[in-house]
Formats: C-alpha cells, sequence, structure tokens
C-alpha cells in the first residue's frame, strides 16, 4: 500500500490533521537528543498558530453512517472545503445538524435510518 495511517498524538487530532498519509510523506522518526538540542519539545515544532478555541463553520452535513457500536457518525463538508466524519458530540450545538434532521424527518440521532 502506499498510504498509511498514523496513531496522531490527541493534540493534533483535535486541531482535525487527517491521520493518513501517502508514503512520500512520511520519514522515519528520530526521537529529540536532549543534549544537542536542550529543552525542544514536540509541541514547540507542530504550533500551527491557531488558538485552542478556534470554532470551525459547517457548510453542510452530507450523510451519516450508522457504526458497529451502535453510535453515529456524520459526514461533514466544512466552510473550509474539508470533508470530515464527526460524532455526534462534537455536532450536538451545531445548528446544520438541526437542519439534517429536519431534512432527514427526524429529531434526534437515535431516530435517523
Amino acid at each position: 500500500t502506499s498510504t498509511y495511517t498514523l496513531d496522531l498524538p490527541e493534540d493534533l487530532r483535535r486541531r482535525r490533521v487527517h491521520p493518513t498519509f501517502h508514503i512520500s510523506k512520511l520519514r522515519l522518526h528520530v526521537p529529540n537528543d536532549d543534549e544537542l538540542f536542550p529543552g525542544r519539545t514536540i509541541h514547540a515544532l507542530y504550533d500551527f498558530g491557531q488558538p485552542d478555541d478556534i470554532e470551525y463553520v459547517v457548510d453542510e452535513i452530507v450523510t451519516h453512517e450508522w457504526k458497529s457500536n451502535g453510535t453515529v457518525e456524520f459526514y461533514v463538508r466544512w466552510a473550509d472545503g474539508d470533508c470530515t466524519w464527526e460524532t455526534y458530540d462534537n455536532l450536538s450545538e451545531v445548528q446544520k445538524l438541526d437542519e439534517y434532521f429536519e431534512l432527514m424527518g427526524v429529531t434526534e440521532w437515535e431516530k435517523l435510518p
């Protein structure tokens, strides 16, 4: 296979960094040598300069999918053009979710087909 999905740190997942990469973008991880680079932390290497409380704008909830554990995930198109699968908990306060429920003819996620 030419793509690999990585187990990213929680901080990167919260910042919506996509975990799947083409092999050409991957390099062997070499841990920091504290004698050569004292005080260097991993957080300084991938600080994207975005505040932690940034709000993303949902353009549309495209569809949903039931998971084997009885939960549902929603395929979301964001205003910046990205698309991701999101849990109900991540979207529970989003107006577009209410619009999606109305379109589907339900009032709560448990009643989705």
